[in-house]
């Protein structure tokens, strides 16, 4: 059956003829796996997207994705990165089955197309997987046109034994099945119970039909198909080598601007870090200090500088520095001032910490760490393309990559229970000042679950504040009442299961006045410290 049914096979790109004469006119093999494949793409779409729509949902067609990619392409894959895309898929679903977030479902679809380009061979750059997707539709479109059943094919069908031998074990199968159901009332009960639920399972999906049901299946079908067989040939931007092309050695008229530049930068830097260690490490800071001006705004600035270093060194070391035979003589100079970029990413870590120190870790203060980290680890690409003279694609390339792998890795870090449980911990230690960020900040509730080491804390106002907290969202949950399976989050099961471990709080809380003019204190309270 297999072999009578038509879709395209790839034009290979050195094959113009092939690609010819792959027109819609004329059939050719179908892929089974390709569309077996395309049609579970579809209905999992339907189901776990557009009907239940929840991050477990979401998690689950994650999963699924690598599966439908894998059995049905027809290309040899690129293993190492398939093997990193299901891995960090299996994190982001996770993610998404314990504290789900946009960022995370942004995270899950660009794994999704990473995953496409790597099963069909493809190494997941970035720039590439945004042509990738964006082809993804017209890809489509091209090869569901092309799928088509001839009369040849429909008259081997018909006399096809491999068909028979499928179907006639199944027709009996069911008869004689039948008939010793019929010969048992507790089985008659039993499957007319569970035919009778289908039919209410089938009635009720039918009742919930959406009129924008059909356009959503058919743009998942298309986008499917996109992905799931793309065609070929696989696009890529620019230089397809990451080495540097021979270049004649000849003398640029910008070495002396260049040298000058770097030596000037060098000076500058040396002369600020100077002042930067002499005034923020190692000292205590005096009542009044402006830890926002300085912890705050000042490291987004410094972060500024980095970045600014890190354009700047790619652009001097272009291809008429590295063709200029006096180039060593400047690289020494760019190596000193990688040397004090380093020691400038130090001061930024530096300075974050002076304000966490100071009243506590925030989503926001977690962003600006893995933030520094992505710029640190662009300017070390540039290093290393300058020690190695990789060409331009291969840093854009390599500095795109990076940013995506830190902002997948920041989706899937427990960002809220990392940041209040540090919190907790410090106040715990004697040191109330964290406690701000318990008492005003939003807190999800992975982040909650952190907050039931203050239980016991010696300040009421702080002890009474969380547990008012805790109580309110205690309410909220009972409001809402039980949920859809597909609704599942790891941190809300765990937090109502801690909740339910503390019967005081319902008993102590239940007035909701009474709950919020205790949180409203704790607030007040804490407010000195913001």
């Amino acid at each position: 059956m297999s072999s009578n049914l038509s879709t395209p096979a790839d034009p290979l790109p050195d094959s113009p003829s092939k690609a010819a004469g792959e027109d819609r006119g004329i059939p050719v093999r179908l892929a089974t796996r390709e569309i077996t494949a395309a049609l579970v793409w579809t209905f999992a779409a339907d189901v776990l997207i557009f009907r239940l729509a929840t991050y477990l949902s979401i998690a689950i067609f994650l999963v699924l994705t690598p599966i439908l990619f894998r059995y049905a392409t027809q290309n040899l894959p690129h293993r190492r990165s398939l093997a990193i895309c299901g891995a960090l898929s299996g994190l982001v679903a996770l993610r998404l089955l314990w504290q789900g977030s946009p960022l995370a479902i942004f995270s899950a679809t660009v794994l999704v197309v990473a995953m496409s380009m790597a099963a069909s061979g493809v190494v997941p750059f970035v720039l590439e997987g945004f042509l990738w997707f964006g082809r993804s539709f017209v890809t489509g479109i091209d090869r569901i046109s092309r799928y088509r059943l001839t009369s040849q094919a429909i008259d081997q069908v018909r006399s096809h034994h491999r068909l028979a031998s499928v179907l006639l074990p199944v027709a009996a199968v069911l008869a004689f099945g039948g008939i010793f159901v019929m010969a048992n009332p507790d089985l008659v009960s039993w499957v007319s119970g569970h035919v009778q639920s289908a039919w209410n399972i089938t009635l009720d999906w039918f009742s919930n039909f959406s009129v924008w049901e059909i356009p959503f299946c058919v743009l998942a079908l298309t986008i499917g198909v996109g992905l799931i067989r793309p065609l070929r040939p696989h696009l890529r931007f620019g230089d397809q080598s990451e080495n540097q092309p021979a270049i004649a050695s000849a003398e640029s008229s910008l070495y002396f601007a260049y040298r000058n530049t770097l030596i000037a930068v060098a000076t500058l830097f040396a002369a600020y870090l100077c002042f930067e260690f002499w005034t923020l490490w190692r000292r205590d800071f005096p009542e009044g200090f402006y830890y926002a001006g300085y912890a705050h705004q000042g490291a987004a600035w410094l972060t500024i500088a980095l970045g600014l270093a890190t354009v700047s060194l790619s652009v001097i070391f272009g291809r008429s520095l590295l063709a200029d035979p006096r180039m060593p003589k400047v690289r020494w100079w760019a190596w000193i001032w990688s040397a004090e970029n380093l020691l400038l990413a130090l001061a930024v870590y530096n300075r974050l910490l002076i304000y966490i120190g100071y009243n506590g870790m925030t989503q926001l203060r977690m962003v600006g760490l893995f933030g520094i980290t992505a710029v640190a680890i662009g300017f070390a690409l540039v290093v290393y393309k300058i020690a190695t003279t990789k060409n331009f694609w291969w840093l854009l390339r390599s500095q795109m990559l990076a940013l995506t792998i830190v902002v997948i890795a920041y989706s899937v870090t427990p960002v809220d229970y990392l940041a209040h449980r540090y919190n907790v911990s410090k106040v715990n230690t004697g040191y109330p000042a964290p406690s701000v960020m318990l008492a005003v900040k939003p807190i999800s509730d992975e982040g909650l679950l952190s907050t039931f080491h203050l239980f016991e804390h010696p300040d009421p106002i702080i002890r009474e504040g969380v547990q008012a907290r805790l109580a309110i969202r205690e309410a909220e949950l009972a409001a809402s009442g039980s949920t859809h399976w597909s609704e599942l989050q790891g941190a809300t099961r765990l937090l109502a299961s801690r909740l339910a471990d503390h019967p005081e709080l319902a008993t102590r809380f239940a007035n909701p006045a009474h709950r919020q003019s205790t949180l409203q204190r704790f607030k007040d309270y804490a407010m000195q410290w913001y």
